[in-house]
């Protein structure tokens, strides 16, 4: 009976670092895809609204949605770069990675709307790698 419990908390725990690396590798993918869309974009054509780092900690998934819908508006040169971004966007590795509140804690804070933050399209974009860099270094 030891034996199997010792195999299950073995294969538990593989499993939690197998997933843990799925989720930095998703990250570090989605930030130099982001790097390079960065590149193709006319910065001063769009203005958009951006979440600032300063949030609350439990808003960062709110804040991922304010620039998922940011990120069909930039005027980028590669439109398939464009779209490869925004669905990994919506991967539920990313959306885990930044999921660091109980329910409890989201329930009590008050997020701001997408419609509050500040526009520059540029500003936008470092942002929302820094929000990826932040999940990132709770991983880690």
């Amino acid at each position: 009976m030891k034996l199997l419990v010792c195999c299950f908390l073995a294969i538990t725990c593989v499993l939690v670092d197998a997933d843990k690396g799925e989720r930095l590798l998703k990250l570090t993918e989605v930030i130099k895809e982001l790097k390079a869309l960065n590149r193709t974009v006319k910065h001063n054509s769009v203005m958009s609204n951006t979440p600032s780092m300063d949030m609350e900690e439990c808003c960062s998934q709110s804040a991922l949605e304010c620039f998922r819908a940011m990120v069909p508006h930039l005027k980028a040169k590669n439109k398939m770069l464009q779209r490869k971004v925004m669905k990994n966007l919506n991967n539920q590795l990313i959306l885990g990675s930044l999921d660091s509140c109980s329910q409890e804690e989201k329930e009590k804070t008050v997020c701001q709307g997408c419609d509050s933050y500040p526009k520059d399209s540029q500003e936008c974009v470092q942002q929302l790698e820094s929000l990826l860099q932040k999940a990132i270094s709770r991983l880690a």
